[in-house]
């Protein structure tokens, strides 16, 4: 006990004496201020920005805000490969002198209560500044005007030589530093450079990528994001590489990752709402959704594999699950990317099945407050009424359940044809061709099914010529080829309310079809728990029942049956039922068989 209250009494008295020092050095030190300079810094030096390119982020947004018609990130280097300076130019309007001084305090942006752009607090250049260097110099001139610089240094901070009250070294006439005149006269463009702004990173310690091609290749990509919708009308560069724009919903022709194969992305109907307080409306609210499909992420020869190896997934994928979540853009730039929500079933995205559906979801400035956002730009975290309105309003929670239920459809076609195609003939077909010779009386052909295969064949040719833009006869002659030595096939279709099955004669081929509308197919024929076997039983159930319906004529009592059983009676009552033994709670073997009995049975 007494060895516990002296420690309490050591460290009391270490924790006063630490408290008397620091009020002696600001005494000493002369005019108390609002912050500590040195730590005020490095504290600053710790805000945390996701990349480099975030933090290249806010100087770009300053850019545009000054009516920039173009941004270049250009690279210095000292010698080697490794960029030792890096720059970004516009020519916007640019700043006054002193502006040019006050641009690189804390708190002194013009763009405070301005709620119709990127601007916010004044904090953006020197926070992103610092976080990736030791030392921002920024070069200004406006039309007319010579060119002027300040700088901020951490290094001169942290030896007290700008004093306790961090007083900003005065302007000076200053043109920018001779790599950036060098890349500006390649382009011809130096002589005529009547205005804009030059910021320039010295002293490269935290910046993310230290070599130049990775360097680059991280800034296009993330920037081409963030800035998706501002590239189309304000070009940008990196290191002399056009920025391309990239939606990461790949719904906008033209842009990065659109169109590299014949995939493309699904859009479902968005929403345009208003944000209302009382009867007044503070801003707008834009949801966009699009839905990928199952083989979206694949090379060509890829596609219709179960599970695609390495090396054969394509550029989509990276950008995929760099943005995977809902993602939230303030006046088209891109902000963040939340993976937890809480009203999401599971509360978390799915890092493999979540990337087959994109969410965003685009704000107004004037709805800020709405949204928490960060003073650096990189984090909103929406209040509860944004939630509410995206849920209720915009259904987003019912579309992302849709586009989810979609990408499982399509997965599991792709698992079941690619499990048929591991063999050379598909398991039912081969079980029901064997079992021909055990049928009492095989059917005779008749006029009428021969009539009615050719007429199947007839339009399913003009169908799909349709679709394709091409005459009836070359798609037909195309699927009559394609049938040769195989006379029977087993396919799907997506057809929500129809049967769950149907067979059809189409030509020399009998089809039987399998609808993944249907809860046969989610809940029994496609489920997880679905083996191969299981599969090749059900479809040799569905062949049985479909060549009895086939089998006989148009018209008849019997095709007729059929029809009406399959489409009036079979396929609502196995709807019903599996919607109920869903619910169940079944045991997964409460009993021994007799078979696992006979196994363990002691021998006599």
């Amino acid at each position: 006990m007494s060895t516990n209250i002296a420690s309490e009494s050591n460290a009391t008295s270490e924790g006063l004496r630490a408290q008397d020092e620091l009020v002696r050095k600001l005494d000493a030190a002369g005019p108390w201020t609002i912050v500590v300079g040195d730590a005020f810094v490095r504290g600053m030096r710790d805000i945390g920005y996701k990349d480099t390119a975030y933090a290249a982020a806010e100087l770009i947004d300053n850019a545009l805000q000054a009516a920039a018609s173009r941004v270049d990130v250009v690279f210095g280097y000292d010698r080697g490969a490794k960029p030792t300076q890096v720059a970004v130019v516009d020519d916007g309007y640019g700043m006054q002198p002193q502006m040019v001084r006050a641009s690189l305090m804390w708190g002194a942006g013009t763009r405070f209560a301005d709620r119709t752009g990127y601007g916010k607090y004044g904090y953006g250049l020197p926070s992103a500044s610092v976080s990736q260097c030791q030392r921002v110099t920024v070069y200004s001139k406006t039309e007319s005007g010579t060119w002027h610089s300040c700088h901020l240094d951490v290094e001169e901070i942290s030896r007290g030589d700008w004093g306790h009250s961090l007083e900003m070294p005065k302007v000076k006439v200053e043109e920018p530093p001779q790599f950036v005149v060098e890349f500006l006269t390649k382009g011809k463009r130096w002589p005529d450079f009547g205005h804009g702004t030059v910021i320039v990173w010295d002293k490269l310690d935290r910046i993310e990528n230290k070599l130049r091609d990775p360097l680059r290749a991280m800034l296009l990509s993330n920037l081409g994001v963030i800035y998706r919708n501002v590239l189309v009308q304000v070009p940008m560069t990196v290191d002399g590489v056009p920025v391309e724009p990239c939606d990461p919903l790949f719904m906008t022709e033209g842009f990065r990752g659109y169109d590299i194969d014949e995939d493309r992305a699904v859009g479902l109907p968005g929403a345009t709402i208003d944000v209302k307080d009382g009867d007044h409306v503070i801003g707008n609210l834009r949801i966009r959704y699009a839905r990928m499909p199952a083989t979206f992420f694949r090379v060509p020869e890829a596609k219709h594999t179960n599970r695609p190896g390495r090396n054969q997934t394509n550029e989509r994928l990276e950008i995929r699950d760099a943005n995977l979540g809902i993602i939230f853009t303030r006046a088209g730039r891109q902000i963040e990317v939340i993976r937890q929500v809480r009203s999401i079933p599971g509360g978390a995205i799915n890092a493999t099945t979540d990337r087959f559906w994109a969410v965003e979801v685009d704000f107004d400035p004037t709805l800020d407050d709405f949204f928490s956002i960060t003073t650096s730009k990189q984090q909103v975290r929406p209040d509860p009424k944004i939630w509410d309105i995206l849920k209720d309003r915009a259904k987003l929670f019912t579309a992302i359940g849709e586009m989810r239920s979609a990408y499982d459809k399509e997965a599991k076609v792709i698992a079941a044809k690619n499990e048929a195609d591991k063999s050379e003939k598909r398991a039912s077909i081969a079980a029901i061709e064997a079992a021909e010779k055990f049928r009492p009386k095989p059917p005779e052909e008749s006029p009428e099914r021969a009539k009615e295969a050719e007429e199947n064949l007839h339009q399913e040719a003009r169908k799909r010529a349709d679709r394709a833009g091409v005459k009836p006869e070359v798609v037909e002659r195309e699927i009559t080829a394609n049938q040769v030595g195989k006379a029977r096939a087993v396919e799907t279709e997506d057809m929500p309310g129809a049967p769950f099955f149907r067979c059809v004669q189409l030509g020399g081929q009998r089809i039987l079809y399998l609808n993944v509308g249907h809860p046969f197919y989610r809940e029994l024929y496609g489920s997880a728990d679905a083996t191969p076997r299981l599969r090749a039983s059900l479809e040799v159930l569905l062949w049985v029942l479909g060549d009895a319906e086939v089998d006989s004529n148009p018209g008849s009592d019997r095709r007729q049956f059929y029809e009406q059983e399959r489409g009036g009676v079979w396929s609502p009552q196995v709807a019903a039922a599996l919607m109920q033994l869903k619910r169940l709670p079944l045991m997964e073997a409460d009993e021994p068989t007799a078979v696992d009995m006979a196994q363990v049975a002691p021998d006599k």
